[in-house]
């Protein structure tokens, strides 16, 4: 639902206009841009995504130093670790605090964009518990805090990106590619009320993804003891 109304309101440009109706279809001003050699709608721009999002790179602490990663609790997240999810909750490996200190990824919160840039290459998720990642991935942090739009955007560059290569399978995905790549901006009004609609419809999402990995785990530890007979399904 979110995606329709993103591409209803940012690629169809019918984002609702003062009187609530639809901007380009009732007739909204649209101005030709050089840069997108195409229409956007007046007042939008052409820019790359750091217009919005500062980019944050990752990093590996040393596998060699054992108090990095022994009995680590914080969510260490690699390209492996994508599993479909708009949201990331899980991963496979775990830092200390030791280990968060001595490598060159940040802490990152809730809401920020990862992008996988090599191996899995071009995949998208949001964080969604506070993790850290490897350096085989691009971080994107909103500068007004709404990650919404900008996980959306976000699609359209790796768009743009697949079409640069002329459709191709990338390699890998650097800084300078996101940095050079232009896309459609929308005004600050418009993101804030997308954002607004949408927020909910991500909350769900998310609190359902965190359901589904709680029952998840509650599963894998039961199905031993059912099938060893230490635990049964029986009502009494």
């Amino acid at each position: 639902m979110a995606k329709q109304l993103y591409d209803y309101w940012f690629v169809q440009f019918d984002f609702p206009n003062e009187e609530g109706k639809p901007y380009k279809s009732s007739g909204g001003a649209m101005v030709w841009n050089d840069k997108l050699k195409r229409e956007i709608p007046e007042g939008w721009y052409a820019e790359n995504i750091c217009k919005i999002a500062n980019i944050l790179s990752g990093g590996t602490p040393s596998k060699a130093v054992d108090e990095y990663w022994n009995n680590g609790t914080i969510p260490f997240f690699g390209p492996t670790d994508c599993n479909g999810s708009v949201f990331q909750i899980k991963t496979a490996d775990h830092i200390t605090q030791k280990g968060l200190e001595h490598c060159a990824s940040s802490l990152f919160e809730e809401g920020i964009v990862i992008i996988t840039a090599r191996g899995s290459i071009g995949k998208l998720v949001i964080v969604g518990t506070p993790m850290a990642m490897n350096q085989s991935c691009y971080a994107l942090q909103s500068k007004e805090g709404e990650y919404e739009y900008l996980y959306f955007l976000t699609t359209q560059l790796i768009d743009c990106l697949k079409a640069k290569g002329s459709g191709s399978v990338f390699k890998s995905i650097i800084a300078s590619d996101i940095e050079h790549s232009t896309l459609c901006i929308a005004t600050e009004n418009v993101v804030s009320d997308f954002c607004k609609k949408v927020k909910p419809l991500f909350e769900k999402l998310k609190a359902n993804t965190i359901e589904i990995a709680e029952l998840t785990k509650q599963r894998d530890e039961l199905l031993p003891l059912l099938m060893n007979g230490q635990a049964s399904v029986n009502s009494d």
